[in-house]
């Protein structure tokens, strides 16, 4: 039994390590704010490299803000993303393909650190994410 326990372990820690920029856990103490506004409605995942993936509870949405070679990518929409309810997702590569938030122009600067994320939403809305 404890070879068993063991064996998962390492496991575990390989796919966690050979998937770290493709999965995205949740972190339960991020806050959001749109506008200003604190709101609840949002859950907030992010991987090893500090992208984050945004869930919109109330309108069953999701904002993806990725960053490539330290340049933050315009945020989109993923096209293929696999979910534990409330604790995981996962992207099918690396870098994963997004649909734009909006048809209509919008600012697409995003600001990403270390701390925080801003970025605007498909309704123009700004959105901040608080991270630890």
């Amino acid at each position: 039994m404890r070879k068993i326990i063991v064996v998962g372990l390492i496991l575990i820690v390989v796919i966690l390590v050979i998937f770290r920029q493709r999965l995205f856990l949740r972190d339960p103490i991020a806050k959001v704010e749109r506008n200003g506004t604190l709101q609840t409605q949002y859950r907030v995942y992010l991987n090893y490299f500090n992208d984050i993936l945004v869930e919109d509870l109330e309108h069953n949405r999701r904002f993806l803000v990725q960053a490539k070679d330290g340049v933050p990518i315009a945020p989109g929409t993923p096209l293929h993303l696999q979910c534990l309810q409330a604790m995981a997702c996962l992207t099918e590569t690396n870098f994963a393909q997004t649909v734009p938030l909006s048809k209509e122009y919008m600012p697409a600067e995003v600001e990403m650190t270390n701390s925080f994320v801003a970025f605007h939403d498909g309704d123009g809305a700004a959105m901040r994410v608080s991270l630890r």
